[in-house]
């Protein structure tokens, strides 16, 4: 397995007021017709006192807003290492010939809230859908920088 270290491309000095919203993207295997990928965000500035509430928040406007989700897990859960999670996973069938399995897992750490997420075929959700968990915990504990206070 390769492992990732980012390095800096530039530094910005940001006045009072903004914040880093980056979205972190990884493409992963192109297997049975799907380029799978994970998205990282990362919410600095958490508003949420349970790890259920924050994953309410990104979790609602995607069963009201898509046709046909059908929910197969949503509930807390422990990633590696022990932090508690939550994890949402849902099936969705877009059209005839094509079905999509996404994983949603969301942590709260540091105050920060991270929503780590993953698409899947069918297939790939018992295989690619593996690595998830140790992509994870590569994340969590500590490869991140806490917000400073301003």
């Amino acid at each position: 397995m390769s492992s990732f270290e980012s390095t800096e491309f530039f530094k910005v000095d940001l006045p009072m007021g903004w914040e880093d919203q980056t979205v972190y993207v990884f493409n992963g295997p192109d297997q049975d017709g799907m380029q799978h990928s994970i998205m990282i965000t990362i919410d600095r500035q958490l508003r949420h006192e349970t790890i259920a509430s924050f994953a309410r928040e990104k979790t609602d406007p995607l069963v009201d807003g898509l046709q046909g989700v059908d929910v197969l897990k949503d509930e807390e859960t422990t990633i590696p290492g022990g932090n508690p999670a939550w994890e949402f996973v849902y099936k969705w069938v877009p059209s005839e010939d094509s079905l999509i399995m996404q994983k949603y897992v969301f942590v709260i750490k540091d105050n920060m809230g991270f929503a780590i997420s993953a698409k899947f075929s069918r297939k790939s959700y018992k295989t690619v859908g593996l690595q998830l968990p140790k992509i994870i915990e590569s994340l969590l504990p500590g490869t991140y920088e806490p917000l400073e206070a301003d």
